[in-house]
């Protein structure tokens, strides 16, 4: 941490009296920290750069900041202070917020808990995690926090809440307990980002083109080109395809009010394929087009993948980053995506039969190429089909 940053950072927690006091210029003065190393402040002087914060949230609860104490709000300042002196910009901020509020509420608590009772400060961290004084200093812990997360390879392509899941290793695997937070995270920082007043410039639209990127490299059926973030030039998680609105109010396949790849398997069906799930009117037309296939081929066709819970989409996206679909954002997670090989299990490609006569017979079961992985445009997956015709 830079010196003057550190030396705002131990005035602001040295008693809750200083820190009423002082958490208006340390606030902008970590925000400053933040604006000059990721772009901070967009060029006509609305909201923040990072997508995931100007398309905020799934409810309006991330557009009003929440109240803080002045204990709680200079904590918040201090994990932007380091988040902005280490480079690591508006998003991570708000990752480590988000956790910090979840953990323990923005206190910097000297206790744990029944399962970690040598947990201590704003993040809870362990002993493992380092000596008490350091998990006990807010600037420390918040270093001890930034360390781990940077080690998460595309830490900035995950879902904020599954970032923060991987470095906390919470009971909770899917994140939401971090999630729950996320929105009072996006306030907060906003609220820094506006001043003291706690005005939030350019509180977001989903809808937005100009901050939307295509955040699912397996497609999402937009149109858009993964590598072409847009103007943000942030290539990071697109809250707006997560909440389930693309570009233009294109929808991201969101439905039935569940979240993507957390869908119980009571909600879906079976395919005549063993072992794969789809929403039930696609899974229906897939078995209908199957067959009608297998009445031509002599054999159905053959299918590698269909839904994807947001544990498996985790794991691919470390395997394969280039590959896989940031988790969260697939049409795999909303249970309305096959992946389809040749007869035999043998890779499908443009030319080969399977293809060629689901190009000319899918539409007529409601089944799509989505343009994103036709050929030359850079993502080529001639095996991944999605469902377009239907509702559930």
């Amino acid at each position: 941490m830079k010196r003057t940053s550190r030396r705002l950072v131990i005035a602001a927690c040295a008693t809750p009296t200083v820190a009423a006091v002082l958490v208006v210029a340390l606030v902008m003065t970590a925000f400053a920290a933040l604006a000059s190393t990721s772009g901070g402040i967009d060029s006509d002087g609305g909201g923040v750069v990072d997508p995931a914060i100007r398309s905020a949230a799934c409810s309006p609860t991330g557009v009003a900041a929440p109240g803080l104490t002045p204990d709680q709000a200079a904590n918040a300042a201090v994990i932007v202070a380091v988040a902005g002196d280490r480079g690591l910009g508006v998003r991570a901020a708000v990752v480590g917020v988000m956790t910090a509020l979840t953990e323990s509420s923005l206190l910097n608590i000297d206790y744990g808990d029944h399962g970690g009772p040598d947990s201590r400060g704003l993040f809870q961290q362990r002993d493992s995690w380092g000596p008490v004084a350091v998990r006990m200093d807010p600037a420390g812990a918040a270093g001890l926090f930034f360390d781990r997360l940077e080690t998460i390879d595309g830490w900035q392509q995950l879902p904020p809440w599954i970032a923060a899941q991987q470095v906390q290793h919470s009971a909770f695997a899917d994140g939401s307990n971090y999630a729950a937070h996320y929105n009072a995270a996006v306030a907060a920082v906003r609220r820094m980002a506006g001043g003291a007043d706690g005005a939030t410039p350019n509180a977001g639209d989903p809808t937005d083109a100009s901050t939307s990127a295509d955040p699912d490299i397996a497609g999402n059926g937009t149109g858009t080109s993964a590598a072409d973030p847009g103007a943000v030039g942030d290539p990071g998680f697109d809250m707006a395809a997560f909440c389930g609105s693309g570009i233009g109010g294109v929808t991201a396949g969101g439905w039935g009010g569940y979240s993507n790849g957390l869908i119980p398997a009571t909600a879906l069906c079976p395919l005549s394929a063993a072992g794969q799930l789809l929403r039930c009117d696609a899974a229906t037309e897939w078995d209908a087009m199957s067959a009608a296939y297998q009445a031509v081929a002599g054999s159905p066709i053959c299918i590698t993948d269909s839904y994807r819970s947001l544990a498996v989409q985790v794991r691919l996206r470390a395997e394969k980053p280039t590959l896989a679909a940031v988790p969260g954002t697939s049409n795999h997670g909303w249970a309305l995506a096959v992946d389809m090989c040749e007869a035999g299990r043998t890779a499908m490609g443009f030319t080969t039969p399977t293809y060629l006569w689901l190009k000319a017979n899918a539409a007529a079961f409601g089944w799509a190429h989505p343009a994103w992985a036709e050929p030359g445009q850079g993502q080529e997956e001639p095996w991944h089909w999605e469902y377009v015709g239907g509702t559930p």
